[in-house]
């Protein structure tokens, strides 16, 4: 229902029913292999693509979503009326796949595309900037569907291009978009916003942030930093309606974490809207930074965001991985 809020588990269960609705009545020999918004929503993925999909009415979550591996296989798209004696489930949109599709079984007889080959369906699609939030969604901490990192969805670039390669054919569209994003995508991301947060101090030039970074303090409590700077110490939360209610407990935590030497920058979801709300919280990181470190980053205008992973700024992208750091 358009404007309603549902979870990914409600989303998954209403999904799941209309599918197996569709497979029932759905007369191909074989079964369906579902894609793209359908496939998101059988997997639970934590993101609807809603508003990047306003202008492509087959993208829609309103539509069944399936990709076939041959022309020939093709479909129509069904958005006639059913003829008489046949119940219509829904408009189904068929898509075409040039590379051998990966698939994963979700329920008894229903098929859809894996997180990875769903994610670089999308490419053709999306924006750079949704589709590392898509990415990281698929990354989350806390997933419906089998956990995923950075080195499956590498792979399957590397697959694409390799088979590409070998057949002596240029890889499929959104191939570029897809590498684009990988250098961009983190795994153990919490929200969305999290996510859009972490790409605006990145264009702005601040070096990348550790995600979720394990911090040990003083009082020997471990929590983890939603975005963290260790080198200047520098703390980066996100705060969204979800926690409105935790004001008490964010207090105190956030004393706690500056009472362990961090420096804490907490963003408001109401206080990060425009660009010059975004433009204001990359200015105090950089200047917290440039007060602890000594180096500044601002950018007096920010990256447009495919130029963030150039590769001529690794040196300020390499940061520690899997350590908890101790104060």
């Amino acid at each position: 229902m358009p404007g309603h809020f549902e979870t990914p588990e409600q989303r998954q269960e209403c999904q799941l029913e209309t599918c197996l609705q569709f497979e029932r009545y759905c007369r191909r020999a074989t079964a369906c292999i579902f894609t793209l918004t359908t496939a998101l929503r059988l997997l639970g993925v934590d993101w609807d693509p809603v508003a990047s999909v306003t202008s492509m009415p087959r993208l829609h979550a309103d539509a069944l979503q399936t990709v076939v591996d041959h022309r020939n296989n093709k479909g129509r798209d069904r958005h006639a009326l059913a003829r008489p004696g046949t119940k219509r489930v829904a408009p189904t949109a068929v898509f075409v796949s040039s590379i051998p599709i990966e698939t994963i079984e979700i329920a008894e007889g229903i098929t859809c595309t894996t997180p990875e080959f769903t994610w670089f369906m999308f490419s053709r699609f999306l924006g750079l900037k949704d589709l590392v939030i898509l990415g990281d969604a698929m990354m989350r901490r806390n997933t419906l569907h089998e956990p995923l990192t950075l080195d499956g969805f590498a792979d399957l670039i590397a697959r694409v291009e390799c088979r590409a390669h070998r057949n002596g054919i240029r890889p499929p569209k959104g191939i570029t978009q897809c590498r684009k994003a990988l250098e961009l995508m983190e795994e153990h991301t919490d929200s969305v916003m999290e996510t859009i947060l972490r790409l605006t101090l990145e264009c702005y030039g601040l070096p990348r942030p550790v995600v979720n970074l394990p911090v040990r303090l003083s009082d020997g409590r471990l929590i983890f930093l939603d975005l963290a700077f260790p080198e200047a110490m520098v703390a980066v939360e996100y705060d969204g309606r979800h926690h409105s209610e935790q004001w008490a407990q964010d207090s105190l935590r956030r004393f706690a974490i500056e009472a362990s030497g961090w420096a804490y920058v907490q963003v408001i979801g109401l206080g990060f809207i425009t660009d010059a709300d975004k433009r204001h919280v990359a200015e105090l990181v950089g200047r917290l930074i440039r007060e602890r470190t000594g180096k500044n980053y601002l950018l007096s205008t920010p990256l447009p965001l495919e130029r963030v992973p150039d590769k001529r700024r690794e040196a300020w992208k390499e940061r520690p991985s899997g350590l908890t750091v101790a104060y």
